[in-house]
């Protein structure tokens, strides 16, 4: 397997080409022929459209209450670079999904977030698999393509004609922490015609002890840090119009810094940065195969409010050695993860 030698800047957008819809069918198209077949998932409507719930969970028989809350986050790099030429995402897509899956299996958490959710002829839907997989329930929106003068239909059509799809994706243990509302909201600015940053909000039942639990994520996009700054303060506005009175997670990939004017957004708004006082990293990685040197820098994030963790924490930060000797990271980033007590003394 080749060594990919073309950078990958990860908190870039991987924009629709052309500003016309044929023209934009067109290039997707190059990508793939259609879209992967497997189980639908829960698919958020637009702004103007009747607002969508995830479905309640099933109730199950009481049980003993738990004793904590295992949260997680990763961006999986998408299959699609933007670089035509370079195939290392796609080539090594499944090799890299199992990793993640693996780590997540062992870790056992509660509720898990990922970014660069992509569903395309080559790989199939992969919020499909990993729901499965990890025998949890999803809440997925499509962040592109998606063009807001289009209705849902329209841009179901786009993305079935150009074989192509991303977007963010929530999975929870509903037998345990039942979810029970449920929402998406597009971001400004956008990043293009065709693109947004989508944040997805999901709140559980909680045992009495904590009560409800309200969950947001997003992957923050463009190339200018001026506008991820944006795109943070409308999320953190999403984020004040729906949290309850309840412990808050924000999870995702924000594309700047601890120190920078995105990442203050959120500070302002009242959260905390779990991983402020640690020294871990999660971005980001030129390629995927071979050693890589150590991630440099933090673009990854879990903020809280009103919850603070037993402990903190990243995984998929080591590459894992295919039959033929070949070393495969799951991703450009390291995910970041996070254990909650759960206990009448946890909640401050």
């Amino acid at each position: 397997m080749m060594i990919d030698r073309q950078p990958r800047r990860s908190r870039g957008p991987r924009r629709l080409a052309g500003a016309l819809l044929f023209g934009v069918l067109l290039a997707l198209a190059a990508l793939a022929a259609a879209c992967g077949d497997g189980d639908d998932i829960d698919i958020i409507p637009p702004p103007g459209s009747p607002t969508a719930a995830p479905t309640p969970s099933a109730t199950a028989q009481p049980g003993p209450e738990p004793t904590e809350f295992r949260v997680a986050y990763i961006n999986l790099m998408s299959p699609i670079a933007l670089d035509a030429t370079n195939t290392i995402p796609s080539d090594t897509f499944q090799q890299r999904l199992a990793v993640v899956v693996e780590e997540l299996k062992a870790f056992k958490p509660d509720l898990v977030a990922f970014s660069e959710v992509t569903d395309t002829k080559a790989h199939g839907k992969v919020a499909s698999v990993l729901a499965k997989e990890l025998k949890m329930e999803p809440l997925y929106v499509r962040a592109k393509p998606w063009y807001a003068e289009s209705t849902k239909e329209q841009n179901d059509a786009i993305a079935k004609s150009a074989g192509f799809e991303e977007g963010e994706l929530i999975l929870v243990n509903g037998t345990l922490f039942p979810n029970t509302e449920g929402e998406q909201k597009w971001l400004n600015p956008r990043t293009s015609e065709g693109e947004a940053a989508a944040a997805l909000w999901m709140r559980l039942k909680g045992p009495d002890s904590i009560g409800s639990i309200d969950v947001f994520v997003s992957h923050l996009t463009g190339t200018d840090a001026r506008l991820r700054a944006q795109q943070a303060a409308d999320f953190a506005n999403f984020i004040a119009a729906k949290r309850g009175t309840g412990p808050v997670l924000v999870l995702g990939d924000l594309g700047d810094p601890p120190d920078s004017a995105t990442v203050k957004v959120f500070l302002d708004a009242g959260l905390t940065d779990l991983f402020a006082d640690s020294p871990l990293n999660t971005c980001c990685r030129e390629s995927v195969v071979a050693e890589q040197p150590p991630t440099s820098a933090r673009h990854d994030y879990i903020f809280s409010s009103g919850w603070q963790p037993a402990e903190v924490g990243i995984f998929a930060e080591k590459p894992k050695k295919l039959d033929d000797g070949t070393l495969v990271y799951a991703s450009d980033h390291n995910g970041v993860r996070a254990v909650f007590s759960i206990g009448l003394n946890n909640v401050p």
